[in-house]
């Protein structure tokens, strides 16, 4: 048999026909939308930061971010979130989890509740929605800030902060640059004056709109809403923590949150855009949007979840854009390979020939080197 390379030669490829040309073509045109669709997955999950905690919080993997959602039939209050995390470092230590180093924290957590609350400033006043927020919210939630606002958090000593988003800036204040202004929050008698934080940049996209983070909205303690504003108690609990295998952390929240976990909705955020978990989001089609929890989600659960539906459905298409290349080169390879001109049988004989020959050449090398040391010996 030849060598590959000379039986290559003398068996050029042929100029495609026009057939050929036309399965190319489809080939070309699929590969090209697979990529078109990859980039729009990769944005929808990038535009999600409020799912990315857990990469944020350990880039090497080793931690998942968890999310649980209350119906309003279930109370949960701020002692009965401190109460977890007590029993959740317990069942950590025990399951010999420590922090990464002496000053580091095991986990970290962050719960909200949706509610309105009266607003005014000596402009105007406004009945907006907002968000009661305790612990480190602003760590899951990176929101975008205007020039000269900042953060609060759970451990702020005064509790009277509140940021404004920009469309509530400007129907109370007509500016954004707001930042230690006085604000008086609630009505009447039942009020408080507190300062402006800063303004929060209205998250763009639409998804995120039609989720409802356009809504004039501002973020404040959940103490300052409880007292001075309306709502029907934490909806939403956040936590990122060690999740050394899978499911762990998961079942660790679910096992001791402390309410039936039927009548919760637990996430775990941290591979919910993976590809077996947006099968599973197929697998519920039709029976997905079926809520017999009484859950309303925030609008970021909103958005991740409308997320979900729509790259689950780019999943099934890219799924499509890349096996119709892959079937056009199986059946080309298929042809080329009945068209042949050899046999495994020639292979194998070719394969044996090199083999006998590269040996001879050892034993030639070998009995060279042997005759040089004898006549070395004899001089």
């Amino acid at each position: 048999m030849k060598h590959p390379i000379e039986w290559l030669k003398s068996h050029p490829l042929t100029r495609p026909t026009r057939r050929q040309w036309i399965r190319i073509l489809v080939a070309a045109v699929c590969l090209l939308l697979y990529g078109l669709l990859s980039l729009s997955a990769f944005l929808i999950v990038d535009g999600q930061p409020a799912q990315r905690m857990a990469q944020r919080w350990d880039s090497e993997g080793g931690a998942a971010q968890i999310s649980c959602f209350f119906p309003d039939s279930v109370q949960a209050e701020p002692e009965t979130i401190l109460g977890f995390e007590y029993t959740l470092k317990s069942k950590l230590q025990e399951a010999s989890i420590e922090a990464a180093s002496e000053n580091a924290r095991l986990f970290a957590s962050a719960y909200s509740a949706k509610g309105t609350i009266t607003l005014s400033s000596n402009l105007a006043s406004a009945e907006v929605g907002a968000y009661g927020v305790g612990g480190d919210y602003f760590m899951f939630h990176p929101l975008e800030l205007e020039p000269g606002s900042m953060y609060f958090s759970g451990d702020d000593m005064m509790r009277d902060r509140v940021l404004l988003d920009q469309n509530t800036a400007w129907q109370l204040f007509g500016s954004y640059d707001v930042a230690g202004q006085p604000i008086t929050i609630g009505f009447g008698p039942e009020s408080h004056v507190g300062v402006v934080a800063g303004v929060i940049r209205s998250e763009g996209g639409w998804m995120n709109e039609k989720a409802g983070a356009a809504e004039n909205t501002v973020y404040l303690s959940y103490e300052m809403l409880n007292t001075y504003g309306q709502h029907s108690g934490i909806n939403a609990y956040e936590v990122v923590m060690p999740n050394p295998i899978t499911g762990f952390a998961k079942g660790m929240v679910e096992e001791n949150i402390g309410f039936e976990k039927e009548k919760l909705q637990v996430v775990e955020n941290s591979n919910r855009y993976s590809m077996p978990a947006l099968f599973g989001v197929i697998g519920q089609f039709g029976t997905r949007s079926m809520n017999a929890k009484a859950i309303i989600y925030p609008y970021w659960e909103n958005a991740a979840r409308g997320g979900e539906d729509i790259l689950s459905i780019l999943l099934v298409l890219r799924l499509v854009f890349l096996a119709i290349p892959a079937v056009l080169l199986v059946l080309w390879l298929r042809k080329r390979w009945k068209t042949r001109t050899f046999h495994w049988a020639d292979v194998k004989n070719w394969l044996a020939d090199r083999r006998e020959a590269r040996w001879a050449r050892q034993a030639e090398k070998k009995a060279a080197g042997q005759g040089e040391k004898a006549d070395g010996k004899g001089k």
